[in-house]
């Protein structure tokens, strides 16, 4: 039995690094394509033309970012050596609305941190940083023009929440689970996306001993969505991670 599940492990891992070097090795010929179809968006061309270059444009960038997230999800699940920092929640925060705020600002999206409350978490910087950005990036490719995202930190018992609540539809209670799910997303739902998002997600919270709630960001009209990442604060135990 143990020289079988040792099988299945290296099985496991084999496949991993497939998708990250498959992922990354795709990468440098999707990005000379976008460059080339960004020259070609110069020319001399008719009304017909430059609205097949768009989707094709469209196109490409959706591919890019699957092998994007396929390469995060391939790291996400792989157990990380670099060691643990003290890390301030509102500076990772604010790191994160630096990277993002553009994409937001496109949308006119009106997002911020709803709060000054700060503590401080013992984990590793590149995986809060990735768990926080997934899903912030995520309520920005979901809520609607003109809509509103907070971030919020929450502290009691030994544990500090992090809060993102956006305005857009929310996700159903049902579906609420399978979300994790990769490449799950729900029927009806026209955004761009990969269906990674919440699984790199859930695979980094794992990792780092941290859970993952969604729940209406408005429970009066439920609607939007509310993601609370809940870990220890530095010292603290967290209970049932």
């Amino acid at each position: 039995i143990n020289r079988l599940l040792k099988r299945v492990d290296q099985s496991i891992t084999l496949q991993r690094r497939f998708i990250a070097d498959a992922a990354h090795e795709l990468r440098s010929p999707m990005t000379a394509l976008s460059l080339q179809a960004e020259r070609l968006s110069e020319a001399d061309m008719s009304n017909s033309a430059r609205q097949r270059l768009g989707t094709l444009r469209h196109g490409l960038e959706r591919a890019r970012q699957l092998l994007n997230q396929l390469l995060t999800f391939a790291r996400a699940q792989t157990p990380s050596n670099s060691p643990a920092a003290t890390l301030s929640v509102q500076q990772v925060y604010r790191q994160v609305l630096e990277d993002l705020l553009p994409v937001a600002e496109a949308k006119e999206i009106d997002i911020g941190i709803a709060n000054d409350v700060d503590t401080q978490l013992e984990v590793n910087a590149i995986d809060l940083l990735t768990l926080v950005k997934n899903v912030v990036d995520n309520a920005i490719r979901y809520t609607p023009f003109g809509g509103r995202i907070d971030l919020s930190v929450c502290t009691g018992s030994g544990t500090v929440s992090l809060v993102v609540a956006d305005s857009g539809p929310g996700i159903p209670e049902q579906e609420r689970e399978r979300v994790f799910d990769p490449f799950y997303r729900i029927l009806g739902n026209e955004q761009i996306g990969s269906g990674l998002g919440l699984s790199i997600v859930r695979s980094i919270a794992q990792r780092i001993g941290a859970s993952v709630t969604l729940a209406d960001a408005d429970p009066q009209t439920l609607s939007g969505l509310r993601v609370t990442i809940t870990l220890a604060e530095q010292g603290s135990p967290i209970v049932g991670g």
